[in-house]
């Protein structure tokens, strides 16, 4: 409410005109800015869209509901659900928070000896992340720098089937419903 405020009253100085679009080069800042840009009738991502974009088991479910491939996955929110997860998708696979950026907390499970322990040292990271900067990071318990990662995603495990291949990403931005080529990395 309060960024809502602030760019509600630009133009109302003489000097600022009123906004026209809003931006963020920050990922954890994409939900507020479509909310902020829904809210202003202003162009921008659905909120839906960029929830479930940020969360990867929401991705994965878009994905089969439009009768796209998806690996087989499973959203783990306590260890009593690792066992039926490890039935579910099978080996290999790999464990990985279902909100996160930068591969924090991602690792690949060979076995079901494996799952349980590979789970619990995930979660213990998870627990150790804070935003700072606008960016997720390990936090430093000697200092207070940043805001527990819990506070602003979702903190739970995503189990997916393994996939062996190479990754490309394929990067591009949309304006007006065309495409203008960013760049590829793999």
């Amino acid at each position: 409410e309060q960024a809502l405020a602030h760019i509600q009253s630009l133009g109302d100085d003489g000097r600022t005109g009123a906004a026209d679009g809003i931006a963020t080069f920050v990922e954890l800042s994409v939900p507020l800015v479509a909310r902020l840009c829904e809210r202003l009738g202003l162009p921008g991502h659905r909120p839906a869209a960029v929830d479930s974009a940020r969360n990867k088991h929401a991705t994965r479910a878009a994905l089969k509901a439009a009768n796209l491939p998806t690996p087989k996955n499973y959203l783990i929110k306590t260890t009593a659900e690792v066992a039926e997860a490890g039935e579910r998708v099978g080996f290999p696979a790999v464990l990985k928070p279902a909100s996160g950026a930068a591969s924090l907390g991602v690792k690949k499970v060979l076995n079901g000896a494996e799952l349980v322990e590979t789970y619990e040292e995930i979660v213990a990271e998870l627990k150790t992340l804070v935003v700072t900067s606008g960016a997720l990071v390990k936090g430093d318990p000697t200092s207070k720098a940043g805001v527990d990662a819990s506070n602003v995603i979702d903190l739970s495990v995503i189990m997916e089937q393994y996939l062996d291949g190479p990754e490309v990403d394929v990067d591009v931005v949309m304006s007006g419903g065309e495409y203008q080529y960013a760049a590829v990395a793999d």
